[in-house]
């Protein structure tokens, strides 16, 4: 078992050892992750639309 004062000092250890991303990195990400959502978005629009098409063609409606 640790005690709570050896804990705090290796969490400050560790954090001391951390690698933050730098403001471009974080930029750069952001923005990836924004690009596959809009991808993922479009590809699931154009998806729904083709199955709704298909569907009302084989069913009649």
């Amino acid at each position: 078992m640790i005690n709570p004062a050896e804990f705090v000092s290796q969490v400050k250890r560790e954090m001391q050892r951390v690698v933050w991303p730098s403001r471009g990195e974080t930029m750069g990400m952001t923005a990836a992750v924004i690009f596959m959502v809009v991808c993922a978005m479009v590809y699931f629009f154009v998806s729904d639309g083709v199955v709704y098409y298909c569907l009302r063609k084989i069913l009649g409606v």
